[in-house]
């Protein structure tokens, strides 16, 4: 296995790579944020924050975005995904590493009951700092997420 690594945000932006990483992120989130909410975070993180992808030759396999909040002084990652026949394989973990700055922390909002991600993230010396809690607005709960 030969992954290379790039960062893909930034000047010029290609729709393609835009396309690319949320198909890939949809496939795994589909159950948890709609494609256009999806779409908007990644177009958000290319234009104002970092995106990481993994190729097996010109194959995307991973990607992972995130932004700095200065609200919190943390990088945050938004999203990561890796196709199922590469997890395990180290590609997430090399992801997360590089789409962190070094000169800031990071954080990472997971969703409840997957004890296997937060595994993952502890793996990489994150920790459980605080417990988050969300109310639906009416308008976010008319909205069904789309395949």
């Amino acid at each position: 296995m030969n992954i290379e690594y790039r960062r893909i945000d930034g000047k010029p932006i290609k729709k393609e790579d835009i396309d690319g990483s949320v198909a890939l992120l949809h496939q795994y989130l589909h159950e948890f944020i709609s494609k256009e909410a999806l779409e908007k975070d990644v177009k958000y993180c290319f234009e104002k924050g970092r995106v990481v992808a993994a190729y097996d030759k010109d194959e995307l396999v991973g990607v992972v975005v995130g932004v700095h909040t200065p609200f919190f002084e943390k990088f945050h990652i938004g999203h990561i995904a890796v196709k199922e026949r590469f997890q395990g394989k180290g590609v997430g973990t090399e992801l997360t590493e590089k789409v962190m700055p070094e000169d800031v922390g990071a954080s990472v909002h997971l969703n409840l009951d997957n004890p296997e991600v937060e595994k993952f993230y502890h793996k990489m010396g994150f920790e459980q700092t605080h417990k988050r809690f969300k109310k639906t607005s009416k308008k976010d709960s008319d909205v069904k997420p789309s395949d």
